[in-house]
């Protein structure tokens, strides 16, 4: 609880939101992205969707959010999309299903290149907007040999140190070896998309070599939860985005994408005869059994209540996304949801994801108007560079 107190304070004392206030102006809101993805050392790239709307005052009394999409746009991006990087070309961008979407076509041929500025721009009416994204160089990522100071009660159940020597339990500390973990098995190429990655789990499975894959056990006691500070499973080392040959890296996310979520199982029983009631229904039936269940309040301090389907199976956020700015980056409880095959994605982002999140990361204040690279608007306009890898995750005894 002190570490969930901690943060709390170095929010509100580190982040200044400022208190000026500015004059609502109409504008057009665009939303676009370029992706890298690398396997096997080749960079592949894509053009993901881009959206365009029109703003509308907080206060704006609208029958449907859905008015504010614009499905007429001229929108094209200006970059270098050839084999050779010198060449400077536009590729146009067609409406898409309505909702303010844009796409490239299926049939246009395009390369992304690392560490390469592109253009969105965007026309309607009268309105002309534009924003430019600097691709990221590369992005290096390694798992390291690390120790951690395990402090916990004798009793792994009892949290907090008073409460563990009331409990009549003491309280010991164990320097605890982190190994590493393989982060070089995700060579996945799908030749039908440029080859860039696939999403369906059943299929990404399909390509898991389980003699390369490594495995972490995830424990829901101890030293192994209850903080940001809680013991790593594994370290990641990433390429520093301080890097002076690698100035276009500004924040990093880890994406970490549960493969298995909808196995189904039996409750699991307790020593004592009794079992966790996943679905609350006071049967020991098949439930959702790979989402990792914990009841104590640590844990929905952390993680915040179930989601619940039409069976009341309870399910949690996947794949789950975390933010990181340093390096090495220790990988803890909080990045997982569930038991099972994962896919870890690591995701460097360029300065202008970075400006648009630094004012108010937490995306709590309604009334903070975000640091757009969209000139003439709103919106963001950024590129990213990920790498993957297969991680299996056991639940521990």
């Amino acid at each position: 609880m002190r570490y969930f107190i901690y943060i709390l304070i170095f929010i509100i004392v580190s982040c200044e939101l400022p208190d000026n206030e500015t004059e609502y102006q109409e504008g057009l809101v665009v939303f676009g992205k370029i992706e890298l993805f690398e396997i096997n050392g080749i960079a592949y790239g894509e053009i993901d969707t881009v959206r365009v709307s029109m703003s509308s005052q907080i206060d704006a009394n609208l029958e449907n959010a859905n008015q504010l999409y614009i499905d007429d746009a001229n929108v094209t991006i200006t970059g270098a999309f050839d084999q050779d990087e010198s060449i400077i070309r536009t590729i146009a961008l067609n409406t898409v299903n309505n909702l303010g979407k844009y796409a490239v076509d299926i049939n246009e041929e395009y390369k992304i290149w690392p560490n390469s500025s592109y253009t969105l721009n965007v026309i309607y009416q009268d309105y002309t907007v534009s924003g430019t994204t600097t691709t990221p160089s590369y992005l290096t990522i390694g798992s390291i040999e690390d120790t951690y100071n395990c402090e916990q009660c004798s009793d792994p159940t009892i949290y907090g140190e008073t409460t563990c020597e009331n409990s009549g339990e003491n309280w010991t500390s164990e320097l605890q070896n982190i190994e590493s973990i393989n982060v070089d098995n995700f060579n996945l190429i799908n030749n039908n998309t440029n080859g860039l990655w696939i999403l369906e789990p059943e299929l990404l499975q399909s390509y898991i070599d389980e003699e390369i894959i490594s495995s972490i056990e995830l424990s829901r006691y101890g030293c192994s939860v209850g903080s940001f500070a809680s013991k790593p499973y594994f370290v990641l080392d990433i390429d520093d985005q301080e890097e002076e040959d690698n100035p276009n890296l500004s924040a990093i996310r880890i994406l970490s994408y549960a493969l298995e979520e909808k196995h189904m199982g039996l409750e699991p029983s307790n020593e004592d005869g009794t079992f966790f009631d996943y679905n609350q229904n006071e049967i020991q039936d098949m439930t959702l059994i790979n989402t990792f269940y914990d009841t104590t309040a640590v844990f929905k301090i952390w993680k915040g209540p179930y989601f619940r389907d039409e069976n009341y199976n309870p399910y949690l956020l996947n794949p789950f996304v975390w933010t990181v700015e340093t390096s090495p980056s220790p990988i803890m409880w909080l990045y997982f949801n569930y038991y099972g095959k994962h896919l870890i994605v690591v995701q460097a982002s360029d300065d202008a994801y970075y400006d648009y999140l630094s004012g108010d990361p937490l995306s709590q204040n309604q009334y903070l108007l975000p640091d757009s690279n969209i000139e003439g608007g709103y919106g963001l306009f950024t590129s990213n560079y990920s790498k993957a890898f297969f991680l299996n995750i056991i639940k521990a005894d």
